[in-house]
């Protein structure tokens, strides 16, 4: 079900004057901040490459939106346009129920509608559908024309079905969560909780960040890799390796990209489980981690095992790799025997048996 807020709204503004990209501002009856929108697409032709100023002149309270709406809503663009045509009766609520009683023809007028839609990660589906605004608008910084702006309407309406299944994945793998469990959780649990994770990180990834450049994230993970457990600087070196020798092959959707994608992601899992600074994270949560990170070195090895056809060198990176699984095998089992042990030794994971 949508989110309808137009009721409350103040003011606001939406922007759209870089293609790609729309954001926004929104001041509600009630809520003390305005909502913040960073959204994925453009808006329909009409204000496609402008910025929409708009003004309620009778916002109200809707009680519903208290405590519900997020402050930052980030997500997808879906319908938004400032020349949508609607019927607007021409008489009152009460009018309106009279008239339909007698059964007499309610007088209409056709009137520009402000339309804008989202989705996003807090709030699902959420709606401005009025008449009465007062609107401003800039002029275009950039143009499409009908063809374009059909095209974006169906890559808008892909991309919003895109995001809900993941959201609806993301949901799914939640409800699976155990919220009574008390204490540490186990290897089972923390997969049902990395899996909501899983979806959640999908989702950001899908929707962009602004982030620094992949050379400039590359040297600040590498300063902070010194001197850190074993595994974390391996996992490092090999995927900047890979990474390095891959260049723009590592986007294929083939093998250059599988075994790009799983030595990422076996840094990335091993780097935060065992993080620069102990948070004495939970042992379950550590082999879960492991567990996935074995299996993404398995697809790792057997995306090797095709590449090394064309170039020597992946049979040497695939030599890498059985050494880090092996490494992951033993810490897995290192950890699981320290459950077994009512001794205060089993802190996870930062003695020098894991180097």
């Amino acid at each position: 079900m949508a989110l309808r807020i137009n009721d409350a709204v103040i003011r606001g503004w939406i922007d759209n004057t870089t293609p790609g990209e729309t954001r926004g501002g929104i001041e509600l009856v009630g809520i003390e901040r305005p909502l913040h929108l960073i959204l994925r697409g453009n808006c329909w032709r009409d204000i496609a490459g402008t910025r929409l100023d708009f003004v309620n002149p009778r916002p109200k309270l809707q009680e519903s939106l208290l405590g519900k709406i997020h402050g930052l809503q980030r997500g997808v663009v879906g319908d938004m346009t400032a020349s949508r045509k609607v019927k607007v009766p021409l008489i009152s609520s009460q009018e309106f129920e009279s008239y339909l009683e007698a059964k007499k023809e309610i007088p209409f007028a056709w009137q520009n509608s402000i339309h804008l839609e989202w989705f996003s990660l807090m709030n699902g589906r959420v709606v401005i559908d009025a008449t009465g605004f007062n609107l401003t608008l800039s002029a275009h910084h950039w143009e499409v024309d009908e063809k374009e702006d059909l095209k974006q309407r169906m890559e808008n309406e892909q991309s919003m079905k895109h995001f809900m299944q993941i959201i609806s994945q993301a949901n799914q793998a939640e409800s699976e969560i155990d919220d009574k469990c008390i204490g540490e959780a186990d290897e089972y649990e923390w997969e049902k909780r990395l899996r909501v994770k899983d979806s959640l990180e999908e989702a950001l990834l899908f929707l962009g960040n602004d982030h620094k450049s992949d050379e400039e994230l590359n040297k600040l993970q590498e300063n902070k890799t010194l001197g850190r457990f074993g595994l974390v600087q391996r996992s490092f070196t090999l995927k900047n390796e890979v990474m390095l020798y891959l260049k723009d092959s590592y986007l294929d959707d083939g093998p250059r990209g599988e075994l790009a994608m799983t030595v990422a992601y076996i840094h990335n899992v091993i780097n935060e489980a065992w993080p620069e600074q102990d948070k004495g994270l939970e042992t379950g949560f550590r082999i879960a981690v492991l567990k996935r990170a074995i299996d993404a070195s398995i697809a790792a090895i057997s995306a090797c095992n095709t590449l090394e056809m064309e170039d020597d060198i992946f049979g040497e990176f695939r030599n890498d790799v059985f050494i880090i699984r092996d490494e992951l095998i033993s810490l897995k089992r290192h950890l699981r025997e320290q459950q077994d042990q009512p001794t205060d030794e089993a802190e996870g994971g930062n003695s020098s048996k894991e180097d």
